[in-house]
């Protein structure tokens, strides 16, 4: 009798346990709550398209720069470039939990890039360039497994580059030139094997060159241009990097020899070492 009666209490302490504590569950309502946050977030919108046509008297995927997926209609892309718009990003983008794309360049949105930003795991594309944001670049970057382009260019970020980065598996691009960073490349960077563009030029990066561990044969792209980068371009460097084409190192303070690997890299196009 005493383990009947056990039993049925453990039953109603996992009922009420259940009913207390329910799963969280997101629809489009979610995203278009989300996006309305947003909105309220920009204070110079001289278009005025996200006052006429972001409005709950409207379907969400109907909405201006907004894209859903056709299985399950959540918002899969934003895409706001190119319209002037000034303001904050809101702690609820991140709830945009099927968003693949999100894109707001040449914009003059301003302030910190949310923590919440992380959430969005699906993000494979996020485009910030040529804004105002500032702060330090956030080590959760590294956290968006997903990401393949991550373009940050022309802002006001400060401090140095997230190690954390180099966790991108899928990371094809990465754009943060004409910046305010500081401090070394980090060498994880470049365990980045799908790597093909990697553009740091126009900040304030010190320290030297990092070695290049593995062969990344998708890497075309280098540019560190108008650093402080100083010591001497590794030795084997140009031995990792079979498809490079085109390599900037121009305004640095930089010593010492090419690399005789370096004629063995019979794609480059472009070599710039003007100090």
């Amino acid at each position: 009798m005493a383990n009947i009666i056990l039993k049925l209490a453990l039953l109603v302490i996992i009922h009420f346990s259940v009913s207390t504590f329910p799963v969280k569950s997101t629809t489009i309502l979610t995203d278009q709550l989300a996006l309305l946050a947003l909105k309220d977030n920009i204070i110079h919108n001289p278009g005025n398209v996200l006052t006429t046509n972001w409005s709950a008297s409207f379907p969400v995927c109907n909405w201006f720069g907004v894209s859903c997926g056709s299985k399950h209609r959540r918002v899969t892309a934003l895409n706001l470039s190119g319209l002037e718009l000034e303001g904050t990003l809101p702690p609820h983008l991140g709830n945009l939990s099927f968003l693949s794309l999100l894109s707001l360049r040449d914009n003059r949105f301003h302030g910190r890039l949310p923590v919440q930003l992380s959430n969005l795991q699906r993000l494979e594309y996020m485009h910030f360039g040529n804004n105002s944001f500032s702060g330090e670049m956030p080590s959760w970057l590294g956290s968006l497994t997903e990401l393949r382009r991550l373009l940050l260019y022309y802002n006001n970020f400060e401090g140095s580059i997230p190690t954390s980065l180099g966790y991108l598996p899928k990371l094809e691009e990465l754009s943060l030139y004409e910046n305010q960073l500081s401090g070394s490349i980090p060498s994880s960077v470049f365990n980045i094997s799908s790597l093909q563009i990697i553009d740091l030029g126009g900040n304030m990066l010190t320290g030297s060159i990092p070695s290049v561990p593995l062969d990344l044969i998708s890497l075309k792209f280098i540019n560190f241009n108008v650093n402080n980068l100083s010591g001497h371009i590794p030795m084997d460097m140009f031995d990792r990097l079979p498809n490079l084409e085109e390599l900037y190192l121009s305004v640095n303070m930089l010593s010492g020899r090419i690399p005789d690997s370096f004629i063995q890299v019979q794609k480059v196009t472009t070599f710039i070492l003007i100090t």
